[in-house]
């Protein structure tokens, strides 16, 4: 190793002391405020570049680092679900159609929820859903239930109607393949108002 690499393996070994930190009998380094050892000894008494010893998380580090690794984890999971929604979705009012926003008057709404929590089993064995009422009866907001409880879930979901769909097609002659393969390719596609269309 060259005189650069060590210099650059001593500062990533290098454990930086807070003002309220203290060295232990041991001589090791003990956070001020939880009192655990901000370091520990190779074992068996080995030295890797001159040094004894190695950083160690004490009960703060660990706390800091897992709620940073939670805060990113979250974010990274709204961003998820953020990018399954804008592209799931041919209606941003969809998005409010939620278990949590249900006004609690279809009483099938327990299927939905059903549908959502046996999910792997339903894609496993390919099974789906036909509804069917008078207009104003609930069908699309149920559907809607479903495609964001599973989107919340990182489930990607299409919901569409025909219409949109020979819209899409007629406007693109060369692509229809492709496009027909991407409507394939969602786990869940949900085809609004199929016998208005």
């Amino acid at each position: 190793m060259c005189d650069y690499d060590n210099a650059i393996f001593r500062l990533a070994t290098a454990q930086e002391a807070e003002p309220e930190d203290y060295t232990g009998e041991d001589g090791l380094l003990y956070c001020g405020s939880c009192r655990q050892p901000k370091e520990a000894y190779f074992a068996e008494g080995k030295t890797l570049f001159g040094r004894d010893r190695h950083p160690k998380e004490c009960d703060c580090q660990r706390k800091r680092r897992e709620t940073l690794e939670a805060a990113d984890r979250e974010q990274k999971h709204r961003e998820e679900v953020e990018r399954l929604k804008r592209k799931g979705f041919t209606d941003p009012a969809m998005r409010e159609w939620t278990f949590e926003n249900d006004n609690g008057k279809c009483p099938q709404m327990n299927y939905a929820r059903e549908y959502v929590e046996c999910w792997e089993l339903m894609k496993a064995e390919n099974h789906g859903l036909i509804l069917w009422g008078s207009v104003g009866t609930g069908k699309s907001y149920f559907a809607g239930c479903i495609a964001n409880a599973l989107m919340e879930k990182e489930v990607s979901v299409c919901m569409t109607n025909f219409a949109a769909i020979l819209n899409d097609l007629a406007a693109s002659f060369k692509d229809r393949n492709e496009y027909i393969s991407r409507l394939c390719s969602f786990p869940l596609l949900i085809l609004d108002d199929f016998g208005i269309n």
